[in-house]
């Protein structure tokens, strides 16, 4: 569990570094934005997908992880419709560097909730072989779903 653990944590450490460096661009250089924000969708759509896929529905079926189970699947809706909205907005606009903190701020906490709530529900209700087929289905979905996105 804790090597799973440890991928999940190296992914969320890239995304965050990456929405650090979205969050200080300026409107005067949308052509830096869009390169930031191509890297953070590489980044964080296959992840998100791959746990929606393979972690969450694992937890779901489990009484005590089903509550934090949902509210990381709903935040991860949440992200996939404001990141959907920036995709939209043209990365010179006022209006997108807005969006894109809110979005920063939706992301991190999500991490945060999701290493506090989500891995300690997990470590109580997951077994060893079930992490181990977890993560190997876990890469192989995010490499897939890279794959799809180029």
């Amino acid at each position: 569990m804790d090597q799973f653990f440890q991928l999940l944590r190296k992914d969320h450490a890239e995304l965050k570094g990456i929405l650090g460096q979205l969050k200080e661009t300026k409107e005067s250089a949308p052509k830096k934005r869009e390169e930031l924000f191509k890297k953070l969708r590489e980044a964080l759509v296959p992840h998100m997908k791959a746990e929606e896929n393979t972690f969450y529905p694992a937890l779901l079926v489990k009484k005590e992880a089903r509550e934090d189970a949902l509210e990381g699947m709903v935040e991860h809706h949440v992200s996939d419709m404001v990141l959907k909205e920036l995709e939209e907005i043209g990365k010179g606009e006022e209006e997108w560097g807005a969006r894109m903190g809110v979005f920063k701020e939706l992301v991190e906490h999500h991490i945060k909730d999701e290493e506090m709530k989500v891995f300690k529900s997990a470590e109580k209700t997951l077994g060893h072989d079930e992490f181990q087929d977890i993560m190997k289905r876990f890469e192989q979905e995010k490499q897939k779903i890279k794959k799809s996105l180029k």
